[in-house]
């Protein structure tokens, strides 16, 4: 998910800003070595105030898909994240079921997964909400880059 639509809906889609430490994701979909694939997602705020990453198990992997011309959405393969065997850590919780932050330790990188969402100020700058709907993620502490982002 792009971070802006561009500066009050002028001007390209920003898919990436310096101040912004994070890949903001609606889902991300992942296939374990049995071939048992899961998405992650991020709880809706459905007026209950309950935000919360979860996993929903699917039937197969989908092909990441074109996106619309214009679109703040993108379908991609997230090449930039470590594979490798996971150990999770849940650094920040809300009750016994709404997980906030994880870590995944994946071949020796550290991969942060937070409940947030970055929204954009008047004057273009960015910042970050955490208790939100969308999968904020860092890689051993910065935003990963690739040429695929933007």
């Amino acid at each position: 998910m792009a971070l802006s639509e561009g500066l009050q809906g002028e001007g390209p889609i920003v898919w990436a800003h310096p101040s912004v430490q994070y890949l903001q994701l609606i889902s991300i979909d992942m296939m374990l070595s049995d071939g048992e694939v899961y998405r992650v997602l991020s709880q809706s705020d459905d007026g209950s105030g309950y935000y919360g990453l979860y996993l929903e198990r699917l039937v197969a992997m989908e092909a990441p898909s074109c996106p619309e011309s214009g679109s703040i959405y993108r379908t991609r393969m997230l090449n930039e994240l470590p594979i490798g065997a996971v150990t999770i850590v849940v650094r920040e919780s809300d009750g016994p079921s709404a997980v906030l932050r994880i870590e995944a330790i994946v071949d020796g990188s550290k991969v942060t997964l937070l409940s947030g969402e970055v929204y954009e100020r008047d004057e273009g700058n960015f910042f970050v909400a955490e208790r939100d709907e969308s999968i904020l993620v860092q890689v051993d502490g910065v935003r990963p880059t690739s040429n695929l982002w933007g």
